[in-house]
C-alpha cells in the first residue's frame, strides 16, 4: 500500500517540494528587502485577500472535480455548456468584486484596519489575487478531472515558480517597495492562467462556443452539492485563517509580519505532511470502503512513523539554529526576542505530527460531519478568544491560541477515529522514536553556540545521519515493504 501511495505521488510531491523552496527563499529575500512591518502590511491584505477568494469561489473548483468527469464520458457539449456557464459566473462576480473594492478599499483602511500608512492603495492591488485565484482554481481542477496532474505541476509550478523568483530578484534591484512584489506576484499568475488556459483549451476541450451555452441547465444536485462544500470552505477559512484576520486588524502590521514570518519558518515542518495528505486520501477511502481496517490502521501507524522520522530531525535543526534563522530574516537583530515564540510553535507542530494526517482520516473514513462541527466549533471558540484577549497580550495570545486549537484539534480528531473504526497513529516504533527525541530537543533548545557557515551543513547531515542510524531496523522494516 506504501508503494502505491509513494509512486503517485511522485509529481505532486516533486513540485509542492519545488515551490516551498524556491517561495521560502524568495519570501525570505523580500523579507530582508522591505522589513517586518511592510511584510506585514503585505501579509494583513493577503489574507484579507484569501477570505474573498473564500467567498467569491461559491465551492466551483469541488463542483467541477465531483461531476466534470462523469460529464466528460458521457457528454463533452453538456460538460462545455457546464464549464462555460461557470467562467461567465465566476466573470461577473470577478468585476463586481473588483468595483466595489476599488470604491471601499479607503474605507475599509480607516474603519477596519485604522489607517495603515499606505495601506488602502496596496489592499486594493493584493485584491487582484482573488478573481485571479477563482480561474485558477478552476483551470486547475479541470485538469485534476481528466487525471492531468502532470500539466499542472509543469506550468502551474516549473513554469510560475521560477518566472516569480526571477522578476522578483530583477525588479527588487531598482526598489524596496512592497508593491512591486504584489505587481510581479499577479503578473505571474496572470501569465500562468494564460498558460493552463491555452494548454486546456487546445489538448482538451474548447472552454468557450456559442453554441453550447445554453444546452445545460445547472441542476439542483449540482447546486445543493456546490452550497454544502461552499459552507464547508468559509468554515475552513474561519477555522484556520482566523487569527492571522484578527490580528491584521487589531494590532500593528508589524505584528502580523513577525506572526507571518513565524509560521514561514516553521512551515518547513509541514511541506511532506500536506502532500501526502492528498495521496492518502483515496487510498483511506478505498481501504475504509472495503472494511479493511487491519490493512487502515497498518497504513496510519507506518505512515505517522516515516513522516516522523524525516521530520522530527527538521525540526530539531530549526530550533538548534533558531538564531540564526531569525536574524537571516531580520539582520538587524531585532526578531530574536521572539525567538520563544518559534520554539514554542515548533514543538506544537511536531506534538501535531504524532497525530499522523488524522484531518485526512476523518473525512475519508465517514466523519465529514464531526470534522466540520470540530472546525466549526473551533472557529466560534477561537474568535471569540483571540476578540477577548489579543488586544491585552497581542502576538502572545495569538500564538497561545495558535498552539491549544491545533492540539485540541488533534486529541478531539484521534478520539473520533479510534471510537468509529478502533485505529491509531502510535506504535511502538514511533514511542521508540519519541524517547530519542526528548532529549535531544532539550539540548537543542538549551544551546547558545557561535556557527560558522559550514556548520549548518555538518551539523543537519549529523542529525539525519544519527536519526536513521538508531532507527535503523524499523526504517528498513518498512522499506523492505515497500520494495
Amino acid at each position: 500500500m506504501l508503494k502505491l501511495i509513494i509512486r503517485q505521488a511522485n509529481w505532486g510531491i516533486l513540485g509542492s517540494v519545488f515551490a516551498f523552496a524556491i517561495g521560502f527563499f524568495v519570501k525570505t529575500y523580500v523579507i530582508r528587502e522591505v522589513g517586518t512591518p511592510e511584510w506585514g502590511k503585505y501579509a494583513t491584505a493577503h489574507t484579507f485577500a484569501m477570505f474573498f477568494d473564500t467567498i467569491l469561489s461559491l465551492g466551483i473548483p469541488f463542483v467541477i472535480l465531483k461531476f466534470f468527469p462523469d460529464f466528460m464520458s458521457n457528454s463533452r457539449r453538456k460538460a462545455s455548456s457546464l464549464i462555460q456557464k461557470i467562467l461567465w459566473l465566476a466573470i461577473r462576480i470577478s468585476i463586481v468584486f473588483l468595483v466595489l473594492m476599488y470604491f471601499l478599499s479607503p474605507y475599509l483602511d480607516e474603519y477596519v484596519y485604522t489607517n495603515i500608512d499606505t495601506f488602502s492603495y496596496l489592499l486594493l492591488i493584493v485584491s487582484l489575487h482573488a478573481p485571479i485565484s477563482i480561474f485558477m482554481g478552476i483551470i486547475i481542477s479541470l485538469f485534476r478531472s481528466v487525471l492531468k496532474i502532470k500539466e499542472i505541476i509543469l506550468y502551474g509550478t516549473f513554469v510560475s515558480v521560477p518566472l516569480r523568483a526571477i522578476f522578483t530578484f530583477v525588479v527588487f534591484q531598482f526598489t524596496s517597495d512592497i508593491i512591486f512584489f504584489v505587481a510581479v506576484e499577479i503578473f505571474t499568475q496572470l501569465l500562468t492562467l494564460i498558460l493552463m488556459y491555452w494548454v486546456f483549451h487546445k489538448n482538451e476541450m474548447k472552454l468557450f462556443g456559442v453554441r453550447t451555452f445554453e444546452e445545460y441547465e445547472i441542476t439542483d444536485d449540482v447546486k445543493t452539492y456546490g452550497k454544502k462544500i461552499y459552507a464547508n470552505s468559509i468554515v475552513l477559512f474561519f477555522s484556520g485563517q482566523s487569527l492571522s484576520f484578527i490580528l491584521g486588524i487589531m494590532l500593528p502590521p508589524e505584528k502580523m509580519g513577525v506572526y507571518s514570518i513565524l509560521l514561514t519558518i516553521t512551515a518547513l515542518s509541514l511541506v511532506l505532511n500536506k502532500n501526502l495528505r492528498k495521496i492518502f486520501a483515496p487510498v483511506i477511502s478505498k481501504l475504509y470502503s472495503e472494511g479493511n481496517f487491519t490493512e487502515l490502521n497498518n497504513l496510519y501507524k507506518k505512515t505517522t512513523f516515516l513522516i516522523s522520522l524525516f521530520t522530527i530531525p527538521l525540526a530539531i535543526l530549526i530550533i538548534f539554529f533558531s538564531d540564526e534563522i531569525l536574524n537571516f530574516f531580520s539582520p538587524s537583530g531585532d526578531l530574536i526576542i521572539y525567538k520563544p515564540y518559534l520554539i514554542t510553535i515548533m514543538l506544537a507542530r511536531v506534538i501535531s505530527l504524532l497525530a499522523g494526517n488524522s484531518g485526512t482520516f476523518m473525512v475519508m473514513a465517514g466523519l465529514e460531519q464531526k470534522e466540520l462541527e470540530l472546525q466549526s466549533v473551533k472557529a466560534v471558540l477561537i474568535i471569540s478568544l483571540a476578540l477577548l484577549f489579543v488586544k491585552k497580550y497581542e502576538l502572545l495570545a495569538i500564538v497561545s491560541l495558535y498552539i491549544i486549537f491545533m492540539i485540541f484539534v488533534n486529541i478531539i480528531q484521534l478520539f473520533h477515529i479510534y471510537k468509529k473504526i478502533n485505529i491509531s497513529p502510535f506504535s511502538k516504533e514511533l514511542l521508540y522514536l519519541i524517547l530519542v527525541s526528548v532529549p535531544v530537543i532539550w539540548f537543542s533548545i538549551d544551546q547558545n553556540y557561535g556557527f560558522q557557515f559550514y556548520h549548518y551543513f555538518i551539523i543537519s547531515i549529523s542529525v539525519y545521519l544519527m536519526y536513521f542510524s538508531i532507527m535503523y531496523y524499523p526504517l528498513k522494516k518498512i522499506i523492505k515493504e515497500l520494495l
